[in-house]
């Protein structure tokens, strides 16, 4: 019997140690030239994170280029460049800039990278629109119009749909179910 409640008290110690969270659900169609091509279930531990635009960058790896941030308030209204390496000469074929534009509230509406073709990093122009409720709603590559995502969102502030275009076809379609 003293056996028994060593592993259960075992059990339990380890089971009050874990980190809480909840498992959700999300069904993932993907498609070929607009056919139904796979669908897909991913359960994810969710523990504290909001299921916001990084979110579906760190677990579905798309959107794959992004801002650090949406909102930067300090950044009222202005265009930033930053080079990657801002000590050597501006130039796209050795240097490469990164542009990011903000509106009057602070937020990203535009960001940019000049590309480097010798690495295999094409450039790309992200124009970004926001919802009445200032959350993103979606971002499209404005160079080849090729990429273009969009965001649905819970009154909790959560992403519950997430869209992705290829050339104006649906490509993936993200949906939490639970």
């Amino acid at each position: 019997m003293r056996p028994y409640l060593i592993v259960i008290a075992t059990l339990l110690a380890f089971s009050s140690l874990a980190q809480t969270g909840q498992l959700k659900v999300f069904k993932t169609t993907q498609y070929i030239n607009g056919n139904l091509h796979r669908e897909t279930n991913d359960t994810i531990k969710i523990i504290s994170e909001q299921i916001d635009i990084y979110f579906f960058n760190k677990h579905f790896y798309s959107p794959y280029y992004l801002p650090g941030k949406f909102l930067d308030k300090s950044r009222k209204n202005q265009t930033i460049s930053v080079w990657r390496d801002p000590n050597s000469k501006k130039d796209y074929q050795q240097n490469w800039e990164n542009t990011y534009t903000y509106d009057s509230s602070g937020r990203v509406t535009n960001y940019t990278f000049s590309g480097c073709f010798i690495c295999s990093s094409f450039p790309y122009n992200y124009t970004v629109t926001y919802n009445s409720l200032g959350q993103v709603e979606q971002i499209f590559n404005s160079i080849n119009s090729k990429d273009d995502f969009k965001f649905y969102y819970d009154n909790k502030g959560d992403i519950v749909k997430f869209e992705k275009y290829w050339y104006d076809k649906l490509e993936t379609e993200i949906v939490m179910i639970n």
